[in-house]
């Protein structure tokens, strides 16, 4: 229950459009730092991926059983996570000076060239947990702050061994599915003062929001 808790008010909750009276957003997330550039000194790599980690539910009428038709958390992968998993890593598995260098140099290449995203999905039905699909019901953008969508170039599952991914994404449970979402590189995205994830479909719309800290 306690990790269920941590994430309630992060994110967006979405009624499905064919049932709904209306649509309920609730932002209480802190804001984040919006840059390419990698920070100085790495954070704490637990408040750093709570920090940029987002939560949103998909419900069904109350009068279906099948009230929460889906359920997501959305960790973007930004300079401030990548630097600290590195650091992460690196403590973890002692590695060398010259191995850290290498593995940091490999996030700052993928920063740079492409916008990436951690997704946990849990469905009410198994059979529509299948993001990675060609023909998936769901379909995965980014929307920047002037509502122009980028599409999602690749939808990976993530088919590391599930304690992996567990221990590095705690939101983790036991009937979620944990997928690799990639987006072309769209500097915009960074450039305005939110921007968000959407999953949609027929069944209706998820969508989560990271919004820019105020310049200081």
């Amino acid at each position: 229950m306690r990790k269920f808790a941590r994430f309630i008010g992060l994110g967006c909750l979405v009624l499905a459009p064919s049932f709904a009276v209306g649509i309920g957003c609730t932002h209480t997330a802190e804001r984040v730092r919006f840059t390419q550039e990698w920070p100085g000194t790495a954070g704490d790599f637990e408040e750093t991926s709570e920090h940029w980690t987002r939560r949103g539910v998909l419900r069904a009428p109350l009068e279906d059983q099948a009230s929460q038709l889906m359920e997501v958390y959305a960790t973007y992968l930004s300079t401030d996570w990548r630097a600290s998993y590195v650091d992460r890593q690196c403590k973890l598995q002692r590695m060398s000076g010259e191995r850290r260098l290498e593995l940091e140099g490999e996030h700052q290449e993928s920063a740079a060239k492409q916008h990436e995203v951690e997704l946990l999905v849990t469905t009410y039905h198994p059979q529509h947990n299948d993001l990675h699909r060609e023909r998936s019901i769901w379909r995965i953008s980014l929307v920047d702050d002037s509502g122009n969508e980028i599409s999602a170039q690749s939808v990976e599952r993530d088919r590391r061994p599930r304690e992996i991914v567990s221990a590095e994404f705690d939101n983790f449970g036991d009937f979620a599915e944990a997928y690799r979402v990639v987006f072309p590189a769209e500097p915009a995205i960074l450039e305005g003062k939110k921007f968000s994830l959407r999953v949609s479909s027929s069944l209706g719309i998820v969508e989560v929001e990271w919004i820019a800290q105020t310049p200081t």
